[in-house]
């Protein structure tokens, strides 16, 4: 197995810290500090070295410290590739931000052929409350882990259905070209849409064979995916597209494609809708997710991934805070974890690397 992880991390002008510089290895690193102290400040660092927004989904302009015109994060990243030295930058004059791999910039959705970083935030805990468009990202963040080609393609998807809502909107219509995007549109709808349907396919053979203190799911999409087994799938997709414009151009949105699809959570045991379980509840599925998600990756791809938990064993009875103490003791990747104190952690604090932020803020 192939690990990777961060050798060291450093954030000039980054939310609280004017600087911080932090070296690792690879084992679990338990971020400890008072509340605001800037611990989930620091999980939003790392996982902007992924393709996305970042754990918060900030905009950028709001990232950098107050008073501050740009801000930037460097790591040097034991990667798939090899050792990765990553610099990403922000300038507020520019409105624009940089990534370089080894000194050469690269697009964001480049990021997934490094490394693949997986988080757990108190905010995701309202996922299957959340809009449809919110767990689909989400599933397209697990996505990313397996096909790191995938955010390329969403991406592509996403420019193409921009230029067909322009299109639709002249008064006259270059009915051709249409024809070329809603193609090009369809069949990368085929290859975002096979993508998830495997990936779901991986989570559900790892959930079942979970032997675990979490509630077991069930997984599905709404969507074109359903369809994704028709010999015509593309011609399938051209058809909805075309035979819509009329309707998309009226509404000014695209009302058929994989931008639409929606993940779909049940309590296995329960067979109830997530969204219908108590929070608790809610939030042991994501974890049986992410538990599912690191099996998946590991036995799959051969790389472990940089695991980020923020607060994770908040709310977590004992029984389910030692399943996956150990679970996180045995896996053998570098997960970061921030927590107030070490009550309740004390295990897995033996086996960690020890940051303690109240003491390094007040040095910066």
């Amino acid at each position: 197995m192939l690990n990777t992880y961060l050798q060291n991390l450093r954030l000039e002008n980054y939310r609280n810290f004017q600087t911080l510089a932090l070296e690792s290895s690879n084992n679990p690193i338990i971020l400890i500090g008072e509340n605001g102290i800037g611990k989930t400040n620091v999980l939003e660092a790392i996982s902007l070295l992924f393709p996305g927004r970042g754990i918060r989904a900030a905009k950028l302009e709001d990232i950098g410290k107050s008073g501050e015109k740009s801000w930037s994060i460097a790591a040097k990243l034991q990667s798939k590739v090899g050792i990765a030295e990553l610099r990403t930058t922000f300038n507020a004059n520019t409105g624009k931000r940089y990534i370089e791999f080894n000194g050469a910039k690269i697009p964001n959705s480049e990021l997934s052929m490094l490394s693949s970083i997986l988080w757990l935030t108190p905010q995701m805990e309202g996922i299957f409350l959340a809009a449809s468009s919110d767990r689909r990202k989400f599933l397209d963040r697990i996505v990313f882990t397996f096909y790191h080609e995938h955010a390329t393609k969403v991406s592509k998807y996403e420019y193409y259905m921009h230029e067909r809502a322009k299109i639709l909107q002249q008064e006259s219509i270059n009915s051709s070209w249409l024809q070329i995007i809603e193609n090009k549109m369809a069949e990368l709808s085929v290859v975002i849409a096979t993508n998830r349907t495997n990936v779901l396919a991986y989570l559900q053979s790892a959930i079942d064979e979970l032997d675990s203190e979490f509630p077991k799911a069930i997984l599905a999409i709404e969507g074109i995916e359903l369809q994704i087994d028709s010999t015509n799938i593309v011609e399938l997709v051209q058809q909805q597209l075309e035979s819509r414009r009329n309707q998309d151009r009226l509404s000014g949105r695209t009302t058929f494609g994989t931008h639409r699809s929606d993940l779909i959570v049940k309590h296995k045991i329960k067979n109830i809708p997530a969204q219908f379980c108590s929070t608790g509840e809610q939030k042991a599925m994501l974890i049986t997710i992410m538990l599912a998600q690191v099996i998946s990756i590991i036995k799959i791809t051969s790389t472990a991934p940089i695991l980020l938990l923020d607060e994770v064993f908040v709310h977590l009875d004992s029984i389910r805070k030692q399943y996956l103490i150990n679970f996180l003791v045995t896996v053998q990747l570098q997960i970061w974890i921030t927590a107030t104190d070490l009550d309740g952690i004390e295990e897995l604090a033996n086996y960690a690397e020890l940051v303690n932020l109240d003491i390094l803020a007040s040095v910066n």
